[in-house]
């Protein structure tokens, strides 16, 4: 099933949070759509293998059209795929957050005028908003556990906590994408093993051979603990996963055989691992 959030609102209320929100769940995501080209965008969408989709139309927005007719006309025709999300927040907070960041009102005036500007603009879409959240008292934890609930309300979806695992060769550089970056460099390597060079660590004889080092057991005892802490802490973030990489020389043996090994071990304890082996398939 098709889903399609259109995220309007104030500016300071907490919009780019929410967009950041959506993205981190996998939607495909896009800030500031002029509403001239909202309905070809979503056409697009609905054609396309695209099945999430969060994009903000802000008040911003008004120079290109009228947003409020153009959400009006989608949801008459993608009534059950079109959610709105309206942020808001009252005027003392969204000032003191404009004095903190020090940012410019997008409207380019006086902040106060601004506001009030930006709420009469905003008003009709307001109106044909599906839910209406207030981020007045809401820190960004918070604002995301309440689009988290939106989306399993709205569409049945069930959250399941994600540990994205990559094995990785230092050779070739370390990932900038991770959250934790573990190095198995220091533990015995079969490439040096004239048997096992050609090998990597899926194959039963490389595993084998770094069985038999117990230190290796406990690393990965370890790497599991740290990851079970930080996911009790990303929840509380509202994240929806974390992502690691182990690596080594290469990457083709010591990493994988230990990526493999963590995966095991969170697999058994019910958790969700998505695995891929970087640099397995690379000429060392």
């Amino acid at each position: 099933m098709k889903q399609v959030f259109i995220i309007s609102g104030l500016s300071g209320a907490g919009k780019s949070s929410a967009l950041g929100f959506f993205e981190d769940t996998g939607f495909f995501c896009m800030d500031n759509v002029p509403p001239r080209i909202l309905t070809d965008v979503i056409s697009l969408i609905m054609q396309s293998g695209i099945n999430k989709a969060a994009m903000v139309v802000d008040a911003r927005s008004e120079v290109f059209g009228d947003p409020i007719g153009k959400t009006r006309e989608l949801k008459s025709l993608y009534e059950d795929v079109i959610k709105i999300v309206f942020l808001e927040a009252s005027e003392k907070s969204i000032y003191e957050r404009y004095a903190l960041t020090r940012r410019t009102h997008p409207l380019g005036m006086n902040i106060e005028e601004a506001v009030k500007k930006e709420r009469e603009i905003l008003a009709p879409i307001r109106e044909e908003a599906d839910v209406i959240i207030d981020t007045t008292n809401l820190s960004p934890r918070q604002l995301r556990d309440k689009l988290r609930k939106i989306l399993e309300e709205s569409y049945g979806e069930e959250f399941v906590f994600t540990y994205r695992l990559q094995s990785f060769g230092f050779k070739y550089g370390a990932p900038l994408d991770s959250d934790f970056i573990f190095d198995v460099r220091f533990f015995p390597n079969p490439y040096y093993v004239p048997e096992l060079s050609k090998k990597t660590g899926l194959d039963i004889e490389v595993a084998k051979y770094l069985a038999r080092y117990e230190d290796i057991e406990t690393y990965v005892n370890d790497v599991v603990e740290i990851l079970q802490v930080a996911k009790k802490w990303y929840l509380r973030e509202g994240r929806t996963g974390i992502s690691a990489a182990v690596g080594c020389s290469g990457g083709r043996h010591r990493s994988v055989y230990v990526v493999e090994k963590i995966k095991s071990k969170l697999q058994s304890f019910g958790e969700k691992v998505v695995v891929e082996h970087r640099d397995i398939d690379r000429q060392t």
